[in-house]
């Protein structure tokens, strides 16, 4: 008994320490109120963060000796939250909601010619079930994606396409992410709304069509898939190459990126 409560009180003692509390609160659109599912929270650059649930909420880990870094709470449409985390602290102590205004932007004109468009798969063709990867983590914000080279631009993105080796999960639902490059990194969200997907294939290819979002590049640009909803570890795998564009992923929301040295599956049907 006694070693026993002398475990527990080091392990109370080294939680003090270290200064780790958990912090909970629910992200609200503040005009409306309105609940805003899926919004990435997280510390720039120190792979510490979350995503809110479906209905808003989320929890957070914060250790003291990040007091001074700064936490951004961002979602497609809405201007981004970007306080210390020793601001944000205070503030979610006072109310557990945080407000985000919602951003106005002007959506580009898309110029449409009247000669006939040529299609192309671009990406990583691979259908490996030998080769397999997924997700780096089961943290919520964790992405994994590729470099997509286009061939002429403007490009229209029609489909994105997922080779899935394994699946032992009911039903997946993931973020599908676009963004544009910096030093060959991605950089700032190329969408104008959020592009939630689920799928039950257990192995094959799952397609999702992407005609409405009107998505035109006119670069190179970076296509992911985000994990927003924890099911537990390793029951996902996809194919993967030794060859093509390498992977890039982050540990989770608001985190540093990171070239992994093979390709994952994914592809993009495109018009140019």
């Amino acid at each position: 008994m006694k070693s026993i409560i002398s475990s527990m009180l080091l392990f109370m003692i080294s939680l003090v320490i270290s200064g780790q509390e958990t912090y909970k609160g629910q992200v609200k659109d503040s005009n409306t109120k309105e609940i805003l599912p899926y919004v990435n929270i997280g510390i720039l650059g120190r792979n510490v963060g979350t995503v809110s649930d479906n209905f808003g909420n989320f929890q957070i880990e914060l250790e003291s000796k990040y007091d001074l870094d700064t936490i951004q709470i961002s979602m497609i449409g809405y201007k981004s939250y970007i306080k210390t985390v020793k601001e944000f602290k205070k503030e979610i102590l006072k109310s557990d909601n945080i407000l985000l205004d919602q951003e106005i932007t002007e959506l580009s004109e898309i110029m449409l010619s009247g000669k006939k468009l040529k299609e192309k798969t671009l990406g990583n063709k691979t259908k490996s079930k030998s080769m397999i990867g997924g997700f780096s983590t089961n943290q919520l914000g964790n992405e994994v994606g590729i470099v997509i080279k286009i061939k002429k631009k403007p490009t229209y993105v029609n489909q994105f396409n997922a080779s899935i080796a394994s699946n032992k999960y009911d039903n997946v639902k993931f973020r599908l992410n676009f963004y544009n490059l910096k030093d060959g990194v991605p950089h700032e969200s190329i969408l104008k709304e959020n592009i939630i997907l689920t799928t039950d294939i257990k192995e094959g290819v799952f397609s999702a069509d992407l005609s409405k979002y009107n998505i035109v590049v006119e670069d190179d640009f970076f296509v992911s898939l985000e994990w927003i909803e924890d099911l537990g570890k390793d029951g996902l795998m996809f194919s993967v190459g030794l060859f093509g564009s390498p992977i890039i992923e982050r540990k989770t929301s608001q985190g540093d990126w990171n070239k992994v040295g093979v390709g994952i599956g994914f592809t993009v049907d495109v018009e140019y």
